[in-house]
């Protein structure tokens, strides 16, 4: 059975107009399917207004559809009742591409990376503590930086924070709402890296949702493609999206050609998806 099934779902938001009565808007998710497996790494792609992070959300549990389903380890994240979906929530993490709009600057790492451990797990201080500053060394950081603030750290290193409090309840699944595009190149390699490092100890499954071909193609083990709403294109061998004749996959192609307008040809395209 997959980790994660989504089942025929479609959204569409209304827009309120004078006297009370709606508008309804076109569709911001048109059925869309697709599964996620343990210990597997999916990459949604698709360009900005898409549809991917409002799936990301519905996944979540933070936007009902209007038809369709969400299959999270075999429950139905939208009929189970509030102590079951609070259950079964700890399995399922994101980290959020604003890695500092994702705390709260009143707090500190360790408060940040606690809040999980403190929500769902019986710990003492001590124990909460010795926890804390593991996850802080598995993520590159050192366990005497559980003491600072966010505005202490740079992005990167934000970010790493935002990665342990998604790791500290050892989840089955965790969403990547663009957690690199924020981040510089350096950074965003080495992000990767951990993420990738991550789901191998782990055992993690990720769903990856990004714009960015190049670092989904790093660390995904299957790539989907979104455009206006619509799922376009899935490809359990990744090396096959080179190959797609789809207008949506081919500008997202295009997007990396860009870049080098002396080589604009897809080779050199998987070239430098695989240097990563």
């Amino acid at each position: 059975m997959s980790l994660l099934q989504v089942q025929e779902v479609s959204h569409t938001y209304r827009k309120n107009r004078l006297f009370g009565s709606t508008r309804q808007q076109p569709p911001i998710l048109s059925n869309i399917s697709f599964s996620v497996d343990e210990g597997v790494c999916l990459g949604l792609l698709g360009s900005s207004g898409a549809g991917k992070s409002t799936l990301g959300k519905v996944i979540l549990g933070l936007e009902k559809p209007q038809q369709g389903k969400i299959i999270f380890m075999g429950h139905d994240m939208y009929s189970m009742n509030a102590t079951a979906r609070r259950k079964i929530r700890r399995d399922l993490q994101v980290v959020f591409q604003d890695c500092y709009s994702a705390v709260n600057p009143r707090m500190c790492a360790e408060q940040i990376i606690g809040e999980p451990l403190s929500n769902y797990n019986s710990m003492s201080s001590l124990e909460q503590k010795r926890a804390i500053g593991e996850l802080l060394e598995r993520v590159g950081l050192q366990a005497a930086d559980m003491v600072k603030y966010p505005h202490q750290f740079s992005g990167g290193q934000l970010q790493r924070i935002n990665i342990a409090r998604a790791i500290a309840l050892n989840p089955k699944l965790i969403v990547l709402d663009e957690p690199i595009s924020s981040l510089d190149m350096v950074n965003q390699s080495q992000i990767l890296a951990l993420l990738h490092d991550l789901k191998l100890s782990f055992g993690l499954s990720y769903l990856f949702i990004t714009h960015d071909i190049k670092a989904a193609y790093a660390l995904s083990d299957r790539l989907a493609v979104m455009d206006q709403g619509e799922l376009v294109g899935q490809f359990e061998n990744k090396e096959s999206i080179f190959t797609s004749s789809h207008p949506a996959v081919k500008l997202l192609l295009q997007s990396v050609l860009a870049e080098h307008p002396r080589a604009r040809k897809i080779k050199s395209v998987k070239a430098e998806c695989r240097a990563l």
